[in-house]
């Protein structure tokens, strides 16, 4: 089959913005995040639930899925959801390579979202609920969505509430996955049911951190955040950027890093071509994190 074509790529304003912008602040519709709540510190009483992974799988059926089902299957204490995004998320007709790579996944405890872009609020509501209706028809292995560029202010709130409840409507099961790149407005917590709240660099997102700004995030469970970090170029960076979303301060629990690289500054690369080169080292990583053991050797 022809190669599949990939979305352009989804990238938060705050790639463009200063390292501190990046730790507290930055919307992902290229505004300030509002502040929503105090400083205060870490919740004591925040739900700590282990790693999971998330892959944006942005590639053909072979080889990248069979990487993802052979981890899967190698690792079976880590749950991994992958992305599914054929045709850039449209399309009218299945890829039966896509279907038997869903049900090779699926048959190992993996998870699949599908793929939609809504614009930060600028794609019309019709194209967003066809663009549903066809993974639902096309793909019945679908267990939810993952909005691609989602906005983070609050004006757009109506619109992704539209959306939520429209899935919802389907299934209460199937899950929302919304990507803002940043941390939102806090009321972006009852519309979805995880949010990446980091998407960019892996020198940027050492520095994150959700305070003062974004505390609302301590009273959800970790799994209710994401990150999707590029440009960590070794293994043992890899482990690095693990460590820290599994820090109390951070409390993210849906994580993906790779060694692939892209350039805000010059917009050149694609991180979600294909798996990182550490892709299985990665897997055992969050697993010895989870049963905090030491992590493998790179």
């Amino acid at each position: 089959m022809p190669p599949v074509s990939l979305p352009p790529l989804r990238l938060a304003a705050s790639l463009l913005t200063l390292t501190a912008a990046l730790a507290g602040c930055g919307g992902g519709d290229g505004s300030d995040a509002p502040a929503t709540s105090a400083p205060r510190a870490e919740s004591s009483t925040a739900q700590h639930t282990p790693m999971q992974v998330l892959v944006p799988a942005y590639f053909n059926p072979s080889p990248g899925w069979d990487d993802i089902t052979r981890g899967a299957k190698a690792y079976p204490d880590v749950k991994i959801t992958a992305i599914l995004n054929p045709e850039n998320g449209n399309f009218t007709q299945a890829n039966s390579q896509f279907t038997d790579a869903i049900n090779a996944f699926r048959a190992q405890g993996g998870r699949v979202v599908g793929y939609v872009a809504t614009g930060y609020g600028s794609r019309s509501m019709g194209a967003v609920k066809a663009n549903v209706d066809n993974y639902l028809r096309l793909y019945p292995g679908v267990s939810g969505f993952f909005l691609d560029e989602m906005a983070a202010k609050s004006d757009q709130l109506a619109f992704y509430r539209e959306i939520y409840e429209y899935i919802k409507g389907k299934s209460a099961d199937l899950q929302v996955v919304g990507n803002p790149g940043t941390f939102p407005d806090s009321a972006y917590a009852g519309i979805t049911d995880a949010l990446v709240t980091f998407e960019g660099l892996e020198t940027d997102y050492r520095q994150i951190n959700p305070q003062p700004q974004s505390t609302w995030v301590y009273d959800r469970p970790t799994t209710a955040q994401a990150m999707l970090v590029h440009n960590a170029p070794t293994c043992a960076v890899m482990q690095n950027t693990l460590k820290t979303a599994d820090l109390p301060r951070t409390h993210t629990g849906l994580a993906y890093v790779t060694s692939l690289e892209y350039d805000p500054r010059t917009d050149v690369g694609n991180p979600w071509a294909a798996l990182p080169s550490y892709w299985t080292q990665l897997l055992g990583s969050v697993d010895a994190l989870n049963k905090n053991q030491p992590l493998p050797s790179c």
